[in-house]
């Protein structure tokens, strides 16, 4: 961000406006696409590789380079600092994509189809202490989500809310399960007006999280006030009403989430239709 300021301003006093031009998109590309992406709603899934962010910030250090060299040799060194700044954006960018994006996790030994779960404890919003056994009878959909910081968790579970009919009609139960503190779990129940088969669950000290393996320690990012340090990996379960898994989806990349009709068919088929998520 920083550096993308800075281009725009010398965009419009330097005498290289070209390579300026350059470094801004370069720069700037990868937050207009969040600023854009969160002012139209959001949605709970990106492109993996966000190719059209990085085809405009690649366009960008090539028109910074051709600005800065069409001077050089007879520029100063100072004459570089456009390409400095584009190359910056795009190494970020690369960063943010195949580095930050990925939590780098190895797959659940016990998210394994067809298999029950082990015993995971949870508290309810009024303080009840329920368990995965407490399932068993009821096809359910276990949905391990971030926060209510994470704009995608919240497109994600608001594509849920979405299909509450149709999850109603599979008589499906949809856990919506998070480690934040109960008062922003009930902020979010009020927010999204859930019906009565959609329950929101307190995963304390990420219990439920470790004993799965899909915890997400120190993935809160820096500044979210009134949220723990630590967080889950997103993860979506389907079980059936014997507590078996049916489905399981433990993505790699934070900005890719499995699509409610991806998995709903399978709760209405209640058969096991394919294998967990890669």
């Amino acid at each position: 961000m920083a550096a993308a300021l800075f281009s725009a301003v010398q965009f419009w006093l330097s005498n290289n406006p070209i390579a300026w031009l350059g470094a801004f998109l370069a720069s700037a590309t990868l937050v207009l696409y969040f600023v854009v992406f969160l002012a139209v709603g959001g949605s709970a899934r990106t492109s993996p590789q966000l190719l059209t962010v990085q085809i405009i910030t690649i366009l960008g250090v090539a028109l910074a380079a051709y600005g800065v060299f069409r001077e050089y040799p007879f520029a100063s060194s100072s004459a570089l600092l456009p390409l400095a700044a584009a190359l910056l954006g795009f190494l970020v960018l690369e960063w943010y994509v195949f580095v930050f994006s990925r939590y780098g996790r190895k797959k659940s030994q016990l998210i394994v189809l067809g298999q029950s779960l082990p015993e995971l404890v949870f508290e309810t919003l009024e303080g009840t202490r329920v368990t995965s056994q407490d399932f068993v009878g009821s096809k359910t959909a276990l949905v391990f989500f971030r926060g209510n910081w994470c704009p995608l968790c919240m497109a994600q579970l608001r594509e849920l809310r979405k299909r509450a009919d149709r999850l109603a009609a599979a008589s499906v139960q949809v856990k919506l399960v998070s480690n934040q503190n109960v008062e922003k779990s009930r902020e979010l129940f009020r927010k999204l007006d859930l019906p009565e088969h959609f329950e929101i669950l307190y995963d304390r000290d990420l219990q439920a999280a470790k004993k799965l393996s899909i915890e997400d320690i120190g993935g809160t990012p820096g500044g979210m006030q009134g949220y723990p340090p630590d967080t889950v990996m997103a993860t979506v379960i389907a079980l059936d009403a014997k507590g078996r898994v049916i489905f399981g989806d433990e993505t790699d990349n934070y900005r890719v989430r499995p699509h409610p009709d991806k998995f709903i068919p399978v709760f209405e088929d209640q058969g096991v239709t394919g294998g967990l998520a890669a």
